[in-house]
């Protein structure tokens, strides 16, 4: 038996904040799409309505969690399949209708365990839930990237050292995946030692438990011309796809 995904790390909102240069989300419907527990809204500096806070989420304990912390807020279970999180649910389930259109709409760390033409599909069922003039804000992980911090290598080196030390993997078997995904502009890291190079096929004899998603800025912004790809921020690795509705933004500008 899984035992069900609760996070409680922190952070969201700091980071989506300064990510879209906006203090202030008073006033604002926001959907917090893979909220888990809801931390965008338990971050000390969130200045969400908690009433105008909505969570999406596939882990239906996280959901009951949330609802016991901040009971004013919304909390909806999205059964939809996913391995790694929910796997008695629904292969490609819709969005729901949660009965209202969005000025925000985030998703932290939820397309860094989700296969690219989910995430395409997911993206544009989000953009279809903004307001005229409501901002889409996700995460990705750029491999090369070499993100602030102790450990000077890039995110993926940093990803298999911890599978390393885990005991996943072995040294060598570690250089050989920097290797294999040195030129790609995506690929997926399956159980820490399984590696699927720019495809979605995974062997059939790997039952699947964890996956891990990486993408390159280039890759990110010939897929989304209209979004703004931002750096990392606030020691995160992550960066950020910045989509405003009624607007065409320019790649690595901010609004």
């Amino acid at each position: 038996m899984i035992e069900p995904f609760l996070s409680t790390k922190t952070g969201q909102f700091s980071y989506f904040s300064k990510q879209l240069h906006l203090a202030s989300w008073q006033g604002k419907e926001v959907l917090d799409f893979g909220g888990n527990i809801g931390n965008l809204l338990r971050d000390p500096n969130s200045t969400i309505d908690e009433e105008r806070y909505w969570c999406l989420d596939v882990v239906k304990e996280a959901l009951e969690r949330g609802k016991l912390l901040h009971p004013k807020a919304h909390w909806v279970f999205y059964n939809r399949y996913s391995f790694s999180f929910n796997p008695n649910g629904v292969v490609g389930l819709p969005i729901p209708d949660l009965g209202r259109e969005f000025d925000l709409i985030v998703a932290f760390s939820v397309f860094t365990n989700t296969k690219p033409s989910e995430m395409f599909e997911l993206v544009e069922q989000l953009k279809a839930k903004l307001t005229a003039d409501g901002t889409l804000a996700f995460t990705f992980i750029d491999p090369n990237h070499w993100s602030i911090g102790d450990f000077h290598a890039s995110n993926f080196q940093w990803r298999l050292e911890d599978e390393r030390k885990r005991g996943l993997l072995t040294e060598r078997e570690k250089y050989d995946l920097l290797r294999r995904a040195q030129f790609a502009e995506w690929f997926m890291l399956v159980n820490g030692k399984h590696l699927s190079v720019e495809s979605e096929a995974i062997e059939p004899s790997v039952e699947e438990k964890t996956c891990y998603v990486f993408h390159t800025e280039d890759y990110m912004r010939s897929h989304f011309p209209d979004a703004a790809i931002l750096p990392p921020v606030n020691n995160e690795m992550q960066h950020c796809c910045v989509i405003k509705k009624g607007y065409l933004a320019l790649p690595d500008k901010s609004y």
